[in-house]
């Protein structure tokens, strides 16, 4: 390939880590990851994967008396979920139609786990409550179940630049897809192997209020049900500890 080639490329690359990742977004993958997206357009990671999902979109949609401030609501949701994630040094995946997909790039640490995964989880939940609200004013019916669900997994990954975008491929996906589908609106759960990460923290996490509860999720792979950890929160917006 020429240089000049090379360079569109790099500079494609540059453009989606800008755009998806935080603040640098390159400076968090290493040299040789960063060779082989441009190369090869795959490389593996190990990431934390959360994935939201907005319960009963679709009623909201055919219920809506104006189609536009339905999509303006959208758009308000994509574009506060990536401001948090980024905020938050994670990556911007994709909005999935009625949810989104986010993603941690390294082995989750203990600070990691019990500052940023809860952190986020209860800011995204509070933006879309208050983005949810607006909606009423919107709707014809409003039905009962409406908000967001939320799924958390971790491990081995692959990702992906493709089509000028970088996702992420693997069993996280999957795990963290199977947690928001079987969570209730406005319930985050996670499998039993972030939730026993989080486990770990408990006692600072219970300096913010946040809960921890063993429960069983019924999933597509496991209808008798699975294993997980359902987290609970004390209000919506950003953590803080208790007084």
């Amino acid at each position: 390939m020429t240089g000049g080639g090379t360079d569109r490329i790099g500079q494609a690359l540059e453009e989606a880590l800008a755009g998806q990742g935080p603040t640098g977004g390159g400076a968090t993958l290493p040299a040789d990851a960063i060779a082989a997206l441009t190369s090869q357009r795959s490389t593996p990671v190990e990431a934390t994967v959360i994935v939201g999902d907005l319960r009963l979109s679709t009623h909201l949609l055919k219920e809506s008396v104006r189609p536009d401030l339905f999509a303006r609501f959208i758009v308000a949701f994509t574009e506060a979920t990536r401001s948090l994630v980024q905020s938050r040094e994670g990556w911007f995946d994709k909005f999935t139609g009625d949810g989104f997909i986010v993603f941690w790039i390294g082995n989750p640490r203990p600070e990691f786990m019990l500052e940023t995964v809860p952190g986020f989880c209860q800011e995204v939940r509070g933006a879309a409550s208050k983005l949810i609200d607006g909606l009423r004013r919107n709707s014809r019916n409003f039905p009962a179940g409406v908000g967001l669900s939320i799924g958390i997994d971790a491990g081995a990954c692959e990702l992906v630049w493709v089509g000028g975008s970088l996702t992420l491929v693997g069993s996280p996906i999957v795990g963290a897809t199977r947690m928001a589908s079987s969570a209730s609106a406005g319930e985050t759960l996670a499998n039993i192997h972030v939730g026993g990460l989080l486990e770990q923290a408990r006692g600072p996490l219970a300096d913010t209020k946040v809960g921890l509860e063993r429960v069983t999720a019924r999933t597509k792979e496991y209808p008798e049900g699975q294993e997980a950890y359902r987290i609970t929160f004390p209000y919506e917006g950003p953590l803080s500890p208790a007084s």
